[in-house]
């Protein structure tokens, strides 16, 4: 992801976030937007060119090292936090029972639906769901895993954010987070805009998550955050 799409990112996210003032009920715990309905933020689709392969991401984000991390996924209902157009997503499918695509943006989640028309049955998987930046917007228990790549730093109110996201996350499930090195590196958004491995474990450790493990040598550019719900 370059650097200037990820700032209009940020701050998109920032504004729409900035911009919802209702208050968390209980029946937040269902999904509360489907594909199509609810406000429609700014297009990042186009800006972000998105496509299920992308020669220059994969040469530095080594998705088939993360993928071999997470490990088995036969029979599991996987999502996807901030999906964009797919990239993990197809991957996820090819394997997974079920792979739940939320997004911020419709468009980056029609582009999904759009593709998986091109790649055929075999992605039929796949669900697009638009969500708002935070809310996870999964059923209670929903999901056997959760990943989320080069986008723990946008989520807003984490502090409401990862207990709503443990609860959609079955007993015994996992969350997997990739996110990029607070180093001077050549991909990846400006330093300001990174969150620290262990400010991501704080955030995870009081939002009730267990065994939480750093790992910073794997990957050249990024770390891989997993934990659980026991």
């Amino acid at each position: 992801m370059q650097r200037a799409a990820l700032t209009i990112l940020s701050i998109a996210l920032l504004c729409w976030s900035c911009g919802s003032n209702e208050s968390k009920t209980e029946e937040q715990k269902e999904p509360v937007i489907k594909l199509n309905e609810g406000p429609k933020p700014e297009s990042i689709a186009n800006q972000l060119e998105p496509k299920i392969e992308d020669v220059e991401r994969t040469e530095w984000q080594n998705p088939e090292l993360i993928l071999n991390f997470i490990g088995d996924l036969e029979s599991k209902t996987v999502a996807d936090v901030g999906a964009g157009a797919g990239y993990f997503t197809f991957k996820l499918a090819r394997t997974a029972e079920k792979v739940i695509a939320l997004d911020i943006d419709p468009k980056a989640l029609e582009y999904i639906e759009s593709q998986k028309e091109i790649v055929g049955d075999w992605s039929s998987n796949i669900e697009a769901r638009l969500t708002p930046p935070d809310v996870p917007n999964l059923l209670n228990e929903e999901v056997d895993l959760v990943l989320i790549v080069n986008t723990y730093s946008y989520i807003p109110n984490k502090e409401t954010y990862f207990p709503r996201l443990l609860e959609g996350i079955k007993p015994g499930g996992k969350l997997i987070i990739v996110d990029f090195k607070v180093e001077d590196i050549p991909v990846g958004p400006a330093n300001e805009f990174k969150t620290a491995p262990k400010d991501v474990r704080a955030a995870l450790r009081k939002a009730k998550f267990k065994g939480i493990d750093i790992n910073e040598k794997n990957l050249k550019y990024q770390y891989i955050i997993s934990a659980e719900k026991r």
